[in-house]
């Protein structure tokens, strides 16, 4: 079996947005005010150290400056953006959460201690972007309960008004919880618009627009994995034949079959989308014997004999070897793998149909078989 990433595929969510290594401004904004908020509370720490608020036992005061300066590590961390992966992302919020609570603990105002609770406003939006609406969940839920207990603590030991007390937790509690809670439902609606658009309407599988976006996530995948990437181009044969004998919409029926297939086949190992009326296009990641073996037999994969009407599929791939120093996806190289696996799909079909084509990418060679292609007649590729 091919050693391959076994957390295939990963669950869409608002953590891998906030992991992608994006050239957004808009992820770059988020990143600076989270970033600007990590540092934000070391400075609240020192700050209250040398006010009459702060600690006044040694050790609370010696915790209270181990954790501020500590907290300095993490940001400087988040801000040379080595903060990735949903381990360390999920380990950064804790960090926030369980920090702010233990600095927060050792207020001699009670007062104080609810104002600073304000603080997990910053961590609920780190959560909010960061990381998925269940981690959201656990954030309120222990954000929430710490305020409620410091409430319970102040009016306990009667250091502040019942009512004051009251007041001041109902508005630290509304911004703790309806603030990240509406930013978390408009991001997941927005989210939801987004996905809609990368998605076919007929197949249910990615368009051409959500080809682009999951490659960028297969390319990070496979070189955290060290193996190979490979492109197909399919294509069903003499589709029209179809159509024209049996009509659209069994012609339709044909489409999600084959889809559908695709997907079954390389589930595990990477995607399928359409990107043409009865063209579709396969990103996967393997060793290099597994991307021949999966490849090879995708002409069986999506043909049974129980079929009707019966449609095979042509099929060029192109392979592109792990290399080191290629961590950072490379449009210029997957735009002509892409290009590559369409020749190769069409020699595939002029030779029959029914069978794939696979060979690496050679720089060398695509740009020669471009050349030939321009001088091609118009009309003369097989259908």
């Amino acid at each position: 079996m091919d050693p391959l990433l076994q957390t295939w595929p990963v669950p869409p969510s608002a953590m891998l947005w906030g992991s992608k290594n994006s050239p957004g401004s808009m992820l770059r904004l988020v990143n600076f005010t989270i970033g600007f908020c990590s540092l934000n509370f070391s400075l609240v720490a020192y700050l209250f150290l040398i006010s009459g608020e702060g600690p006044d036992r040694q050790f609370a005061r010696t915790w209270l400056i181990a954790f501020a300066s500590a907290n300095l590590v993490p940001t400087v961390l988040w801000f040379l953006g080595k903060v990735r992966g949903s381990r360390a992302l999920k380990l950064f919020g804790i960090w926030a959460d369980l920090g702010t609570a233990s600095v927060i603990m050792t207020f001699t105002s009670h007062d104080a201690a609810l104002f600073g609770a304000v603080l997990f406003v910053a961590s609920g939006a780190y959560f909010t972007y960061f990381l998925n609406f269940r981690w959201l969940a656990f954030h309120l839920a222990f954000s929430c309960t710490f305020i409620i207990s410091l409430a319970i603590l102040a009016i306990t030991r009667g250091t502040l008004p019942t009512a004051g007390v009251i007041a001041r937790t109902d508005v630290i509690l509304c911004a703790v919880i309806f603030i990240p809670a509406t930013i978390q439902f408009a991001w997941r609606q927005l989210l939801a618009r987004a996905n809609g658009s990368k998605v076919d309407a007929l197949t249910g599988l990615l368009n051409r627009r959500g080809l682009w976006d999951m490659a960028e996530r297969v390319w990070s995948t496979s070189h955290a994995n060290r193996v190979d990437v490979a492109v197909a181009v399919v294509d069903i044969d003499k589709f029209k034949a179809v159509n024209d004998a049996y009509g659209h919409e069994v012609g339709d029926t044909v489409i999600i079959r084959t889809g559908n297939r695709l997907q079954q086949h390389v589930n595990g190992f990477g995607y399928a989308a359409r990107t043409g009326g009865e063209e579709f296009t396969l990103v996967m990641i393997g060793t290099p014997y597994g991307l021949r073996k999966r490849i090879a037999t995708l002409p069986r994969a999506v043909v049974e004999a129980t079929d009707a009407p019966l449609a095979t599929v042509s099929i060029g791939a192109s392979t592109m070897p792990f290399t080191p120093d290629m961590e950072q996806f490379d449009y210029t190289a997957f735009s002509r793998a892409i290009v590559h696996a369409d020749h190769l799909m069409y020699e595939a079909k002029s030779s029959g149909g029914n069978s794939a084509n696979t060979a690496p990418l050679d720089m060398t060679r695509f740009d020669r078989m471009q050349r030939q292609r321009r001088f091609q007649a118009p009309g003369s590729a097989v259908n």
